[in-house]
């Protein structure tokens, strides 16, 4: 059972994702690349937390503190090809289909309001949308330039997420 102040965490982290993203909207030109992570095992909690219809609650959400999964979920995110996009256009893509954050915290705890060092949403179609070039790197939104709906799957299964 998740207590009172994860939940707040929860809400505060969700607030978060999506200030980043608005702050990070102006952006010019669609730069595309190739998501790269120079350090995986910075990471000793990661956050999942599904969302449905623009809400959630606390049995869409799994913490997890296996370093080796974290870091198996880390290296499938690597290698994506990413565009950059509009924070509107990601906002909206988030409102419009269920999603799930993977947020990744520093140690083994995250700190209630602050930003996570690096998260991405996966939304339920298979597009991948980041908001960190690198560990504590924000920068421009981007978003898959295709969808991996078989990555998702395998990241739900490595990290038993039934929901």
């Amino acid at each position: 059972m998740i207590n009172k102040e994860r939940v707040i965490f929860m809400k505060s982290l969700f607030i978060s994702l999506m200030v980043v993203f608005v702050f990070l909207s102006g952006c010019s030109g669609k730069k595309e690349e190739v998501v790269k992570l120079e350090d995986k095992n910075f990471s000793g909690m990661l956050l999942i937390q599904k969302t449905e219809d623009q809400t959630s609650s606390e049995e869409l959400t799994k913490m997890v503190t296996d370093q080796q999964k974290i870091e198996k979920i880390l290296t499938l995110v690597e290698g994506l090809n990413v565009k950059e996009t509009d924070a509107d256009y990601m906002l909206a893509e988030m409102k419009a289909q269920d999603s799930y954050s993977f947020s990744f915290a520093e140690g083994e705890k995250m700190e209630s309001g602050k930003p996570a060092p690096y998260s991405f949403v996966v939304l339920n179609d298979g597009t991948f949308l980041f908001t960190h070039k690198d560990v504590n790197s924000p920068q421009k939104p981007r978003m898959t330039i295709e969808k991996h709906k078989d990555t998702l799957k395998e990241m739900k299964d490595l990290l038993e997420v039934d929901f």
